[in-house]
């Protein structure tokens, strides 16, 4: 007789009811104010700075009028000040750091993440795993970046939950080996795919066009999908081999949130993280449904000081329980607060323009950057990315092709710049690359 499992990996946390879990994160909460103020010289800084102290918390309102915030310049600014290459988030002499992880630096340099061996994103990924349909075991399939130590520090949560992961280098150039892998062991899902490998799989099956996707991925109950928001054209092509996506994102860097099958937002695990949604100018509370800047603060992790961490990411919440059955809130992202431009006074995200390149031939990739060269532009410069053997006139032809479209959608003046795909790609990590660019 089958193996009955229950529908989440930790249900009874999952599915808390909200009275309940709000006591548990401000239990959380005031331990680990006192953990980050006594182990993060920059956090101490900005407290001591701000005359607060962890004793003058007692509550989560106490929190929410008194803590003061950081963000990713305040990590920078320390580390040049000090010459502190993990930006004063932990004491280097902390014996329970076990490896020094990166954030992507897609929007700046990388950010220093101090890890122990168990991270909250591990922790997240593996009640995600579990959601989409892995089971004690099955394989995994896990390209992992090389910038995330902490993606490659140990799976332990995944282990523990009986799963074997097979391990690839997060890069097109590991598909041959991938495919490979799922005909032989067979994984119940992939443990995350970036645009760039998907494009890798889509040129991979043109060039062998005896295999079909569909039968490959056969034994997938779903993926992970990261870097950047799926497009409408590559959720088309990943539905057409028969693969559902399931979009992630970083929580303020804290831990990972991910949609589950009801593909109504992302899943912010509140048990891991405490998260707030505040007006950008104002820093007061909005409304669930009201687009605000996410803050999020660490209430798992002992090592990890981030307290009222501004995520730059501006947001709406949702704390209604979610069809799936879980509690925690779900979010969706409208846009980076850095990315938003102004060009002759209309506000334009990287969102705005990605499905238009789509659409034509030769962009398909959806490769481009926006060219910031002031907080407010009479025209919009992009550089976009064209596959050369897709090119069906001259590049002159599909610049002006490209200019007329963007400029009757936005209706502002546009400036195109073309560069070959391949060129784009080396200017990120390989999942994504930065979207708005200064030069």
């Amino acid at each position: 007789m089958p193996q009955t499992y229950p529908r989440f990996l930790f249900e009874h946390i999952e599915t808390m009811p909200r009275p309940q879990l709000e006591e548990l994160q401000t239990a959380r909460l005031l331990k680990i104010i006192d953990s980050a103020y006594k182990n993060s010289p920059l956090i101490q800084q900005a407290w001591d700075a701000a005359g607060v102290h962890p004793r003058d918390i007692r509550s989560l309102e106490d929190f929410q009028k008194k803590a003061p915030f950081f963000d990713k310049d305040s990590i920078r600014h320390y580390r040049d000040t000090y010459n502190d290459p993990c930006g004063g988030l932990i004491r280097l002499d902390n014996p329970r750091v076990t490896a020094i992880a990166t954030t992507s630096g897609t929007t700046g340099d990388p950010t220093p993440m101090p890890r122990r061996f168990r991270t909250s994103s591990e922790e997240g990924y593996i009640r995600d795993h579990w959601h989409i349909g892995a089971r004690p075991g099955d394989y995994v399939i896990l390209p992992v970046f090389t910038f995330r130590a902490g993606a490659s520090n140990g799976f332990s949560a995944m282990n523990e939950a009986g799963m074997t992961p097979v391990v690839f280098d997060h890069h097109p150039n590991a598909i041959p080996r991938i495919v490979e892998a799922i005909k032989r062991f067979r994984p119940s899902m992939i443990g995350l795919v970036s645009s760039p490998l998907l494009l890798g799989f889509e040129q991979y099956f043109k060039n062998h066009p005896e295999i079909d996707p569909k039968a490959l991925f056969s034994s997938l109950k779903g993926s992970v999908y990261g870097g950047e928001q799926l497009s409408p054209r590559m959720k088309a092509m990943t539905d057409s081999w028969g693969l559902e996506l399931f979009e992630t994102t970083a929580l303020g860097d804290v831990v990972s949130a991910t949609q589950c099958r009801a593909h109504d937002g992302f899943h912010a695990y509140e048990d891991l993280a405490l998260v707030e949604c505040l007006d950008p100018i104002t820093d007061k509370p909005v409304a669930d449904g009201e687009v605000g800047e996410m803050v999020v603060t660490n209430i798992n992790d002992p090592l990890l000081a981030m307290v009222r961490f501004r995520t730059d990411d501006l947001v709406t919440i949702n704390r209604d329980p979610c069809s799936c059955g879980r509690t925690h809130l779900r979010f969706h992202i409208v846009g980076r607060k850095s990315d938003q431009i102004q060009v002759q006074g209309r506000n334009i995200l990287p969102r705005d323009l990605r499905s238009l390149i789509e659409q034509q031939h030769e962009t398909q990739a959806g490769l481009f950057q926006i060219i910031k060269s002031s907080a407010q532009m009479e025209q919009l410069s992009l550089r976009i990315g064209y596959d050369p053997a897709l090119l069906t006139n001259s590049t002159d032809e599909l610049i002006n092709r490209l200019r007329d479209l963007v400029a009757a959608h936005l209706g502002v003046p546009v400036r195109v710049e073309l560069t070959h795909n391949d060129e784009l790609l080396k200017l990120g990590p390989p999942h994504k690359i930065p979207r708005v660019t200064k030069q």
